[in-house]
Parts: C-alpha cells; structure tokens; sequence
C-alpha cells in the first residue's frame, strides 16, 4: 500500500547543497535541489524530452536544473525554461516540455515534500516544539529498511514486543501484558494513547534517574503527515520531568523497502558527550525492530488487516487505529493501484505522481500521464476528520 497526499520527510536539510540529489519515493524518482534563494525543490526527476535522469545534471547560476543529456532547463515550477539546441536562443518552447513540481517545507532539520495533487485536504506536517526549546538537546539517524512501510510502522505501534523484543517490561504479575489504555482519535486524523506501567530497571547511566518507586508514563502519537510517531518516555519516573522523546518520520521507497529518519530529544545529561549514549540507547530498539521487520511476509503489505480472525480479540489498539487511518485514506482515493501499475511499468508506460499544479490547470499537456490510483468511496480526510 503507498498513499498519495501525503507531506513525506525526502531528506536531511544538510544533504541537499549545490548538487542535485536523487530521492525514490513511492516506486517513482524525483530530483531535489535548491534555486538561487537557496529554497528546497522537488521536481519528478525524469526528464519528459528523452527521460534522461535529472538527478545527474547539474544546477544553473539561474536557480533551474539542467538535464544531463541536452541541457534543457527546468525551474522551481518544473517548467522548462530554455532549450540551448534551439535555432533562436529565445526559441519556442513545447507547453508539455516541463515536469510536476511538489511543495517542499524545510522544518525541524528534514525537507519534507508534499506528493500528491491535493494538498488542500491533505493533513498538516506536525509541530515539534522541542526543535527550538532550549531546554532540550537532539540527536538524529537515518536508516534504509528492507521492508514495506507498514511493517516498519507497525512494529513501532506494538506495545507488547517492548519486554519481548527489548526487555522493557511492564512490571506487575504479568510484566509482558500492557497495562489498560484506550487509544483517542484526534481531528487531524492521527490518534495517541498513554500508557502507566512500572517498567524493569535500566541499566547504566540512565538508572540513576529512575526512581524505583515510581510509575514509568508513555505517550504515544501518530500523525498521518510523515507516517510519524512520536514517543514521550518519563525515564525518570511520571513525576521526575525527565524525558526521552523520539520522533520517527517513515518514507516508502517503494513497495518493499523504506527510508527511517529520527530525531531523539533529551531534556537531561544534556552535555554533548551523552549524545553518543542517548543515540546507541535509541537505535539499540531500532536495530532490533529492524531485523524483525524486514523478516516479515509478505514483503509487500496487504490491503486489509492481517490475520483480523486473531487479532480482534487481543490488544491491538493501536494496531487497529492505524488501519483505520489507512483505509480512511484509501477511501478517499490516495491510494496508488499498485497492480495496474506494475503493469504499466513492465509495459513501458512510465507514469508519475500527480503534482497541484495537474489540479489547478485541468491540462492535458502532460508528457507522463498520472500514477493510477484506487477510486473514491468516500469523504475526504477533511470531512472525516
């Protein structure tokens, strides 16, 4: 499953300098520069004249991308802007001669690209309050995982694997079963739960924050902008105020395989030193989700929820919330027709995702026709909201 309308994180900000960069996203490619402002663009990254791969051209003094193969340049708009070939330098140029152009926001340190042609309805990029607060210190990683999106996602979301997978106990008789919590439904689409447990002892530097008698809480949110999670730990207890907070931002390259970015905040030990400490703490879980994950079959998700004959009757509340946003989305008609896709693919019709600009202008002047996508059957993620 890949959904369309979606703010997606592309890339590190301090990636994408003076060069182009080449990023895969939902099966497609796209090419990532910056104009003379030093503004973010994604344009579709294969070129509509010979589909030549923008990513290895090279960008011009005007803000535009060249092609590697005749030169044609393309601006912020993805519009072509001067053939060199051309007998009159100031020579006609096609209508269809340009290329989608997606909407790129550069926050909290990623550069996030809205794909899709309905950005009015689609859900907003999360806020991040502890990026700028001072009280708080961060450290980032990014990971490649062979596996689909939801795979990657949903051991995130599952609680019971915390004390089997990583030894983070609940406490009490049953130190593998989560405490009870309900999971709330928020307006922006997304959902959060809390959880109160009394979880086992940490070991090293991190146990001396712990008090022993106190409830360890963990709040947990989802936000469909990015396919984000974001987890608040009282590592020292409910009431000490000492908190790791990781936010995991989750991009499909394709059907099987996906790009992990976090950033993990600290509000203690705050010397730069400890962030070598706080990042193994953090990806020692990662790692261990990531050998889980990408073991997982089939390697490309199904489009309803697995094994609902079992798992309706266990603790899955999360896991349940989730699919419901995912069906919410396909019911609005995000979701990308994987089948007729791949066979387009195979036959050599190359299609691309639809940008704003598609919408806005109702043309047809397109080299590359739309992805195809799974009809609507429902309300918008606006209406459902």
């Amino acid at each position: 499953m890949l959904f369309t309308n979606i703010w997606y994180v592309a890339e590190a900000s301090d990636t994408i300098k003076d060069k182009p960069v080449k990023v895969k996203m939902l099966g497609r490619d796209f090419v990532l520069f910056r104009d003379q402002h030093g503004k973010a663009v994604c344009l579709s990254g294969v070129c509509p004249h010979r589909s030549a791969d923008l990513s290895q051209g090279k960008c011009e003094p005007d803000g535009t991308i060249g092609c590697p193969f005749h030169a044609w340049r393309f601006d912020q708009t993805g519009k072509c802007t001067k053939i060199p070939s051309n007998k009159d330098p100031v020579g006609e140029i096609p209508e269809a001669a340009r290329v989608d152009s997606y909407p790129t926001e550069e926050k909290y340190g990623y550069i996030w690209v809205f794909l899709g042609d309905d950005l009015e309805n689609a859900a907003p990029i999360l806020d991040m309050p502890e990026y700028t607060d001072s009280e708080w210190r961060h450290v980032t990683h990014v990971s490649t995982w062979n596996c689909n999106q939801h795979w990657a996602k949903q051991i995130d979301l599952d609680h019971v694997h915390l004390p089997i997978v990583h030894g983070i106990g609940f406490g009490g008789d049953n130190p593998v079963r989560p405490p009870d919590h309900t999971v709330d439904r928020r307006p922006d689409g997304g959902f959060e739960t809390l959880i109160v447990g009394k979880t086992d002892i940490t070991s090293g530097k991190w146990r001396e924050l712990r008090d022993t008698r106190s409830t360890v809480t963990s709040k947990f949110k989802f936000f469909v902008a990015g396919f984000t999670s974001r987890g608040k730990v009282a590592v020292g207890g409910a009431d000490a105020g000492v908190y790791n907070v990781f936010y995991q931002f989750t991009t499909p390259i394709d059907e099987e395989n996906t790009r992990m970015f976090y950033t993990f905040f600290r509000n203690f030990m705050m010397e730069p030193e400890n962030d070598i400490e706080h990042l193994r703490r953090n990806c020692r879980n990662v790692y261990q989700d990531k050998s889980l994950a990408e073991k997982m079959l089939p390697k490309r998700a199904p489009d309803v929820p697995v094994y609902p004959q079992i798992t309706a009757e266990l603790e899955d509340k999360l896991m349940g919330a989730y699919w419901e946003v995912l069906q919410r989305l396909r019911k609005n008609g995000w979701q990308i027709d994987r089948v007729q896709l791949d066979a387009l693919d195979k036959g050599g019709d190359y299609r691309v995702i639809p940008s704003p600009a598609r919408r806005a202008e109702d043309s047809g002047k397109w080299v590359f026709d739309e992805i195809p996508r799974i009809a609507s059957t429902g309300k918008s993620q606006r209406d459902v909201a």
